[in-house]
Parts: structure tokens; C-alpha cells; sequence
């Protein structure tokens, strides 16, 4: 039987604990390069994604879920049960479920990633709300996305609700986080990728521009979109059509929108 190493922590100030705790709090990795995650759903799909599973932590109502991921992974991963208070100590969630883990990301080369663009690459510049940028992830993976560049303005992906709101997106999908504008259109020049911004007020309808030459759709925030500055320096400026009592879409479903027509143009929804 394989051995699980687990060990039972009893203090919230165990420097594990502190680190996850950290980790989920302030949308950061922990000094090792891990990032945190919350849930059944979320430790299933870092497991399902093939990823490092760097330490696992449950709490007594959570010891059978525990049990299973220990069952699991294929090597012996450092496990931790801990009391229900220490437990909702660390929780983002309202109603935890009793089961969270340290992943290791993997670990990309962004000249790569960009040098043979499959799909769209997403740049967002200002995002602000954890949970679009979560569901931004899971539509870009969704219909066939590259990578996403995160301009430094733009909320931390792995920010508790981000990660959550990406249901795995985040585990599989290049992402790129505090890069500044000179850096992202430098490298959109330097592998050829057709910048297209999105701006409600643009001439050119989304469906009237070629998508299927690789192409870096900029996206902005909930709030001022993207800065007048920025779109003056892109190749395309377009819209999405809309009815003509709905003055904009909420930045996510926007963004839902743009990959769709991006992957319907491809021939990849065939």
C-alpha cells in the first residue's frame, strides 16, 4: 500500500498553513512557485491536468475526499488533516468543502508559446473582476485559445476567485501575468500576430474582420475598456453588434463572444 505521509496540524500558524492561507488571500503564488486551490472540483482538475500536486490539506469533514486524491496521485504527496476551525481559518469560500492543495504550475516559455499560435491569443489590459477573468480563461480554452497575456494593470489569475472561476482553464492554458504594453505589442510585432482591440464605439464589426491570421485580441476593463492610447497603436479597432437598447456586455461575455467568432471563422467548431 502506498505510503501517504500524512501528518495531523492542529495549529493555523504551522508555516504551511500560513503559506496557503497567504496564498489564497492575496491572489499570489507561495514562495515556492505554488499555487493555491480551494474545492473538490479544482484539486480533480489539477489532478485530471497532470500537474505537481506539492501538498494536500483536508479537514475531518473533508478526510474521505482526502483519502481518494491521496489514492490518487502517483507518488506519496505530503498530506495534512486539520481541525474545522483551522480549516474555514484558511477558506476564501462560504461553504467550504473541506479540501484544498498546493499545485505547481507548469512552466511556460512565452517566445514558444507565441511562435506557432493555434487560436487567438487574449491580451487583457485593466481587468479588474477575478471572476471574468476566470470565465475569460475557460471560454478562451474553451474554443481553442493559445495564451493569454495579462497586461500589469490586470488582476492576479490566481486570485482565489479567478482560479476557481477558470474550473481548470488555468492549469492547461499558457498564461502570462504582469507584463507591460511595450512588452506585449513588442512581441506581437516580433511573431507577426494581427492586434485587434475591441472598443464599443468601432467602425468595423467583429464578423467583418479576417480572424483566421494570427491574431492578439486585446480586451479591457469592466469599467474605461481599453485606454484610447493603446487602441490608437493597434491594427484593427472592431465591435460586437448589439441591440440598439444595450449600450455594452458584461467583459467576459465579450470575450466569450470574440473567441467564438474567432474559432467559427477557423473552421475549429466543424
Amino acid at each position: 500500500m502506498k505510503q501517504t505521509g500524512r501528518r495531523e496540524l492542529t495549529s493555523a500558524r504551522h508555516p504551511l498553513l500560513k503559506s496557503l492561507r497567504a496564498a489564497l488571500r492575496q491572489g499570489t503564488l507561495t514562495a515556492e512557485g505554488c499555487c493555491a486551490v480551494e474545492g473538490v472540483h479544482l484539486v480533480e482538475e489539477a489532478l485530471a491536468s497532470s500537474l505537481e500536486i506539492a501538498a494536500l490539506v483536508g479537514s475531518r469533514s473533508g478526510l474521505k475526499m482526502l483519502e481518494q486524491f491521496e489514492a490518487a496521485t502517483s507518488h506519496s504527496v505530503p498530506s495534512y488533516l486539520v481541525p474545522e476551525r483551522v480549516f474555514r481559518s484558511l477558506s476564501e469560500t462560504q461553504a467550504p468543502q473541506g479540501i484544498a492543495a498546493l499545485v505547481r504550475l507548469r512552466d511556460h516559455h512565452i517566445e514558444q508559446v507565441l511562435a506557432n499560435p493555434k487560436g487567438v491569443v487574449a491580451v487583457l489590459v485593466g481587468l479588474q473582476d477575478p471572476g471574468n477573468l476566470g470565465t475569460t480563461l475557460r471560454a478562451l480554452e474553451a474554443f481553442g485559445g493559445t495564451a493569454c497575456l495579462l497586461a500589469r494593470e490586470t488582476v492576479s489569475p490566481f486570485n482565489a476567485k479567478a482560479v476557481r472561476a477558470s474550473a481548470g482553464a488555468l492549469f492547461r492554458l499558457p498564461v502570462f501575468h504582469g507584463l507591460k504594453i511595450e512588452r506585449i505589442l513588442e512581441l506581437c510585432r516580433t511573431h507577426r500576430l494581427q492586434t485587434v482591440g475591441l472598443a464599443p464605439r468601432a467602425p468595423a464589426m467583429l464578423h467583418q474582420i479576417d480572424l483566421t491570421v494570427p491574431v492578439a485580441l486585446f480586451l479591457g476593463g469592466e469599467a474605461r475598456g481599453l485606454p484610447a492610447a493603446l487602441v490608437s497603436r493597434l491594427d484593427v479597432v472592431t465591435r460586437i453588434p448589439l441591440g440598439r437598447s444595450v449600450e455594452s456586455l458584461n467583459a467576459a461575455m465579450a470575450a466569450s463572444v470574440a473567441f467564438y467568432e474567432t474559432a467559427r471563422q477557423r473552421g475549429w467548431l466543424a
